[in-house]
C-alpha cells in the first residue's frame, strides 16, 4: 500500500465525518427562555475536604435564584463532613443541606439527595468543580422547549500541569464545543456529564447505577424515554483536571470502561434514529474506530519508512485542526500545541482504550479516586 493510496484511505474515512459536524454545528439554533422555578443543586462528595469550600462558594455566589443545595456526604474518610457543616453555619442565609450516608457510591449518593430535592429542575456539580458565577441562569435558558429533558455545561479543565492542562482542553474543546455543540442538532447529546449539567426533574427520574459513568448511563435512560438533551456552552464550569499521567490514565481508563458498558446497556434499546445513529458514529469513530485506523497508519510506518510516519503526523495533526476549528476556540494557541495532542491521543487515550476493554472482560468495577488539590 502506497502512501498516496493511504492518503486516499484517510481523507474518504475522515471527510463525511468533518461535513457531517460541520452541518450540524453550522444548523444549531441559540434559543433561549427564561424559567424561574427552584432549581436543586446536587454535590455529591467523598473525601473532597480539601476542594468543596469552592465548589460551595460558586454555588451561593450564582445569579439564578431561587436556589437549594443538597450536599451528599458518600461516607468520607476525610474532613469533607467538617468542612461542608462549618460553611452551612457561615452562610445559614442559603438553603444548604447536608445529607451523610455510609459509602455506597456517586450514583446512589444522587439518588440519595435527589429524595430530598424539592426543586422542578435538578442541577448536578461535582466537588472539584466550581461554577462561573452566571452559569446556572445560563444553563436554565436551554430549556426552551417542553421536550427537553436535560442541558450538558460547558466543562473548562483546570490543572497545576502547564503542559499536561493545556493538552487537555484541546481534547475538551473537541469534545464540547465540537462534538457536543453538533449532538445538540437533534437534541441528542449522549452524555450529561456529572461535572456539571441539569436535569427537568419529571424527566431524570432517577440517576443510573449498574455502570461506572452514571452520567453518561442517565442522559441515555433520558433520550430513551423520547426527551432530547442538549449543551449549554455559555454555562461554564471549571473542574480539576488530573495533574498526572498516572492519574489521567486512571480518569480515562475509567471513562472508556463505562462508556463500553453503557454501549452494551443501550445500544440496542428503542430511541429516536438520530440518537442510535450518534451512537453509532461515537463507537466508530472514537473506540474501536481508533484500532483498525491506527493498525493501517502503523503498517506503512513498522513495512515502509520514516518519510510514513511524518505524512500520517502532518495529515492527523491538519485533520484535528480542522475538526477544533469548527468550534472557533477563543486561544489561538491551542493549534499550536496540536503535535503534542496527537502524540497524546494515539498513546495515552489509545492505551486506556485497551486497558478498559480487559477490565471490562474481567467484570473489573473498582473506582480509582483521583489526587484532590486546592483550586
Amino acid at each position: 500500500m502506497t502512501i498516496e493510496q493511504l492518503l486516499l484511505f484517510w481523507v474518504l474515512l475522515d471527510s463525511p465525518y468533518m461535513l457531517y459536524l460541520a452541518f450540524r454545528i453550522a444548523k444549531n439554533g441559540y434559543k433561549k427562555t427564561k424559567i424561574k422555578d427552584l432549581v436543586t443543586i446536587l454535590i455529591p462528595a467523598y473525601n473532597e475536604g480539601v476542594c468543596i469550600e469552592k465548589t460551595l462558594k460558586s454555588c451561593i455566589k450564582q445569579t439564578y435564584r431561587p436556589l437549594e443545595i443538597i450536599v451528599i456526604n458518600d461516607g468520607s474518610t476525610d474532613n469533607t463532613k467538617e468542612v461542608v457543616e462549618n460553611f452551612i453555619k457561615k452562610h445559614k442565609e442559603h438553603d444548604i443541606k447536608l445529607i451523610n450516608q455510609e459509602n455506597r457510591g456517586k450514583a446512589s449518593a444522587m439518588n440519595n439527595g435527589l429524595k430530598h430535592a424539592k426543586g422542578k429542575y435538578i442541577v448536578t456539580i461535582d466537588a472539584d468543580s466550581y461554577l462561573k458565577r452566571d452559569a446556572i441562569e445560563r444553563i436554565t435558558e436551554k430549556f426552551y422547549s417542553e421536550d427537553i429533558g436535560a442541558v450538558a455545561g460547558n466543562i473548562i479543565p483546570i490543572s497545576q500541569s502547564k503542559i499536561l492542562g493545556f493538552i487537555q482542553k484541546v481534547e475538551y474543546e473537541l469534545g464540547i464545543r465540537v462534538m457536543r455543540n453538533a449532538q445538540s442538532y437533534f437534541g441528542g447529546v449522549v452524555c450529561t456529564p456529572g461535572a456539571f449539567s441539569i436535569y427537568k426533574k419529571d424527566a431524570l427520574k432517577r440517576f443510573e447505577e449498574g455502570t461506572i459513568t452514571e452520567d453518561f448511563d442517565t442522559s441515555i435512560a433520558i433520550l430513551e424515554r423520547g426527551y432530547k438533551v442538549i449543551a449549554s456552552i455559555d454555562a461554564v464550569c471549571y473542574t480539576q483536571a488530573p495533574a498526572s499521567i498516572s492519574d489521567l490514565i486512571k480518569q480515562r481508563v475509567r471513562w472508556q470502561q463505562g462508556a463500553y458498558e453503557v454501549f452494551a446497556k443501550h445500544m440496542f434499546t428503542k430511541k429516536r434514529l438520530a440518537v442510535s445513529i450518534e451512537m453509532f458514529i461515537i463507537f466508530f469513530y472514537a473506540f474501536y474506530g481508533l484500532f483498525p485506523r491506527l493498525m493501517i497508519y502503523l503498517y506503512p510506518i513498522v513495512w515502509s519508512s520514516f518519510y510514513a510516519l511524518i505524512v500520517f503526523f502532518m495529515y492527523s495533526c491538519m485533520i484535528y485542526s480542522i475538526q477544533l476549528s469548527l468550534g472557533r476556540p477563543e486561544n489561538k494557541k491551542m493549534y499550536l500545541i496540536m503535535p503534542l495532542f496527537i502524540a497524546y491521543y494515539y498513546t495515552i487515550i489509545l492505551y486506556s482504550s485497551l486497558v478498559a476493554q480487559i477490565k471490562v472482560i474481567k467484570n473489573n468495577t473498582r473506582w480509582e479516586k483521583l489526587k484532590r488539590y486546592h483550586m
